[in-house]
């Protein structure tokens, strides 16, 4: 299944390691985010890298819904377990950008 993030899977991660300087250029991963991305051996290693940039992008958007009482902390904490534990349904995405809308 592909995803958003990287247009492959993890088991093929060749699109995301070829867009990678143009996601820094434009500010989707950090310098740091993408060096550990490249550095990745093996399928695990990208995963759980390709989980921390995630983790890091819905981290803002929780803080700022919890800051707006558009959410609890509880439901915060909820949704970034699920984030770390690799998920990254499609309804979380959707929830988590009508909460604070992209590039805020």
């Amino acid at each position: 299944m592909k995803d958003r993030f990287n247009g492959g899977s993890p088991r093929d991660p060749n699109p995301l390691l070829k867009r990678l300087d143009h996601m820094v250029a434009t500010g989707q991963v950090t310098e740091t985010e993408a060096q550990r991305l490249r550095a990745a051996n093996g399928p695990e290693e990208l995963e759980a890298a390709v989980v921390e940039v995630r983790l890091r992008h819905a981290t803002t958007k929780l803080d700022a819904a919890v800051a707006s009482g558009r959410m609890s902390q509880s439901d915060a904490d909820n949704n970034a377990e699920r984030i770390r534990r690799g998920e990254h349904p499609r309804g979380l995405r959707s929830h988590l950008r009508g909460i604070v809308p992209r590039g805020r």
